[in-house]
């Protein structure tokens, strides 16, 4: 009896090590089940904050805009003559606020900027061009010279094999912005050059120069090179957003209409209270003068930087451009 007493203890198991009953098991593991449940209640509920805040933000921002196109036609409305304003912030395709009844027209020697853009992609960019093509691109740009232009054109002339590939290679710098609306001109007017006489609305050339600014086209150097030319703008163009007092970077152009008024427009970026605000102006003034157009375009610019900085974000990140398929 002894011995099978001895082996029947030792085949036994004894509970005596696990002191936790089976009720206070199925109580934590209840409670691991209730804090996995709240944990993804948690994370839901921060999923919907955060979309709920960029709804927010959406909204607000497109209010803005509705509430900065009326300010702007209010605005406009009082000034001598027909005029064009579109502001947003550099980088990619983001909100932008704009009025006026003038919104589109000839680039004239606005487009010497994206022109300069193709040389440098051509041709190796700031390090690889020329001296002569970096003397050329330096004149059209800052002192808007048109005959340097047109030796930057002829040099993409040669490089893609005649005008009209030439056209449509500067048409592809446009293109990097997201702009498939804008077709660079091959055709002339008077003694005026072809791609000059481009029909370039402000909402695209303000998407172009959002892109140039917030270094969404080409690559760092070529971008950096460019506003920095015009950084220096100077000569005629000091009006507009070069005459607002505030750190600019920009380029004009202007140009008698078939009725004789000058158009006079720009694009650029102005630092306003810490924000690049993007700018693409335009104005014909009632007298047709080149002067008086002037004047308008350097209102225009002081009253948007005086009066829609809030408007503007500090950023749009850069995004893919995508053909419309519509």
């Amino acid at each position: 009896m002894l011995v099978g007493a001895i082996v029947l203890a030792g085949c036994g198991g004894s509970d005596s090590g696990d002191t936790q009953t089976q009720a206070e098991r199925d109580a934590a593991y209840k409670q691991v089940q209730i804090d996995r449940l709240q944990a993804k209640v948690d994370k839901l509920k921060k999923q919907g904050a955060a979309k709920a805040a960029e709804a927010a933000a959406a909204a607000k921002q497109a209010a803005a805009a509705s509430n900065g196109k009326g300010e702007i036609d209010t605005y406009l409305a009082r000034l001598p003559g027909e005029a064009g304003l579109v502001v947003g912030s550099p980088g990619g395709d983001g909100p932008r606020v704009s009025g006026g009844d003038l919104d589109t027209g000839p680039a004239w020697s606005t487009i010497k900027v994206p022109v300069a853009e193709r040389v440098l992609e051509d041709f190796g960019g700031p390090s690889g061009i020329s001296s002569a093509q970096a003397g050329e691109i330096n004149r059209a740009i800052t002192v808007s010279d048109n005959d340097a232009a047109a030796v930057l054109f002829s040099d993409l002339e040669k490089k893609h094999g005649g005008m009209e590939k030439a056209s449509t290679a500067v048409g592809e710098t446009l293109q990097e912005a997201g702009d498939f609306t804008t077709q660079i001109s091959t055709e002339g007017r008077d003694t005026f050059s072809t791609y000059g006489q481009t029909d370039w609305s402000l909402e695209a050339q303000n998407r172009y120069m959002a892109a140039l600014a917030g270094g969404c086209l080409a690559d760092e150097q070529i971008t950096n090179y460019l506003l920095d030319q015009m950084s220096m703008t100077g000569g005629e163009d000091s009006f507009g957003i070069g005459a607002v007092g505030v750190p600019a970077k920009w380029k004009g152009g202007w140009g008698p209409d078939t009725d004789g008024k000058y158009l006079v427009r720009q694009m650029g970026v102005m630092t306003v209270d810490g924000k690049d605000m993007v700018v693409s102006l335009a104005a014909i003034a009632e007298d047709g003068t080149f002067e008086s157009a002037q004047a308008m375009a350097t209102e225009m610019a002081t009253w948007a930087s005086q009066n829609l900085s809030d408007d503007i974000l500090n950023s749009v990140p850069c995004g893919p451009v995508a053909e419309p398929t519509s």
